[in-house]
C-alpha cells in the first residue's frame, strides 16, 4: 500500500509529539511546524521540530524532508538547494521516507539522516544517523519560527473546535434517534416537524451556531422577523387590494350612472339656464 505525503507527515508528527499533547506547548515541550520557509530565502522545509524542554532536546532544530517516491528522492539528490538553505539553521537534517525501498541508506549524502516508520508504536526508526551541529541563531530564524508557531497553534485550535462541535452535533443526533425510538407520538411528531424545518431552512438547529448549524434562539428570531415582515407585507397588500376594489366599485357606479343619463330622452333633460 502506497504511503501518501500527508500520511507520512502525520506519522512523523506523532513520532515527535503525542497527539494528546499537541494543543499544549507546555504539555508537549516542543513545537512541530510544517511548510517552513528558510530565513532569507524561499526554500521550504516539509517539517521543522524545535525542542523546548531539556528532555525534548531544548534548542535542537530538526529539519525534515519527506520523500514518498523514488522520483521525488532523485530530484532531491539532483538539486540539494533546499537542504543547503536550511543546513546552517538546523541541528540535524533528516530525510523521512516510508521505507528504504524509496530511499536506500547508501544513497543518503554525508551528514544527512534517514528515518522510516517503526514496525510498532509511533516512534520512527533511525536508519542513518545525521551529523549534529549547533544551529545558527538569527533574528530571521526567530521570526520564521514564531510566525509558523502561531499559525500552527491557531490551526490546531480551530481543528479541535470543529471536532468538538461535530462530536456535540453527533450526540444531539443520537439523542434524537433515541427519543424517536421510544415511540412517543408527541415526541415523534415534534422531531418530524423539526426535521422538516431543518430541511426547508437548509441548516441544522443545535445548541451552538457554526457553519451548517444555528442556535434555536437565533433561528427563532430570524423566523419571527421574517413572519412579521411577511405579515406586514400581507397587510399592506390587503390594503392595496381593498382600495383597488373600492375604486373598481366606484368606477362601476359611475359607469352605471352615465349609462342611465344617456338613456333619458333629450326632451326630459333639464335645459341649460
Amino acid at each position: 500500500m502506497t504511503t501518501t505525503t500527508p500520511q507520512l507527515l502525520e506519522a512523523l508528527h506523532a513520532h515527535y509529539i503525542k497527539p494528546e499533547d499537541r494543543l499544549s506547548q507546555a504539555g508537549a515541550g516542543a513545537v512541530f511546524l510544517t511548510e517552513v520557509t528558510a530565513p532569507g530565502g524561499n526554500r521550504r522545509a516539509d517539517a521543522v521540530y524545535l525542542g523546548l524542554w531539556q528532555s525534548r532536546g531544548a534548542g535542537d532544530i530538526d529539519v525534515c524532508e519527506l520523500k514518498t517516491s523514488r522520483s521525488d528522492w532523485r530530484r532531491e539528490l539532483d538539486n540539494p538547494a533546499k537542504a543547503e538553505a536550511w543546513w546552517p539553521y538546523s541541528s540535524r537534517f533528516w530525510i523521512v521516507a516510508p521505507s528504504t525501498d524509496i530511499v536506500p541508506a547508501e544513497e543518503v549524502p554525508d551528514g544527512w539522516g534517514l528515518m522510516v516508520p517503526g514496525t510498532r508504536g509511533r516512534r520512527f526508526k533511525t536508519i542513518v544517523k545525521p551529523a549534529v551541529r549547533e544551529p545558527k541563531l538569527s533574528m530571521g530564524l526567530l521570526l520564521t519560527l514564531l510566525k509558523n508557531t502561531e499559525t500552527t497553534r491557531t490551526n490546531q485550535l480551530r481543528t479541535q473546535s470543529m471536532q468538538l462541535q461535530q462530536e456535540h452535533h453527533n450526540r444531539e443526533q443520537q439523542l434524537r434517534r433515541e427519543l424517536t425510538s421510544k415511540n412517543d407520538p408527541e415526541v415523534k411528531r415534534r422531531l418530524e416537524a423539526l426535521d422538516e424545518l431543518e430541511k426547508n431552512l437548509g441548516i441544522q438547529i443545535g445548541s451552538s451556531s457554526w457553519r451548517q448549524q444555528i442556535e434555536p434562539a437565533l433561528a427563532g428570531r430570524a423566523i419571527a422577523d421574517y413572519i412579521r415582515e411577511a405579515d406586514a407585507r400581507d397587510k399592506a397588500l390587503n390594503g392595496i387590494n381593498w382600495q383597488a376594489r373600492e375604486l373598481e366599485r366606484l368606477s362601476q357606479q359611475l359607469a352605471e350612472a352615465a349609462s342611465e343619463l344617456r338613456a333619458v330622452p333629450a326632451s326630459r333633460q333639464t335645459p341649460a339656464a
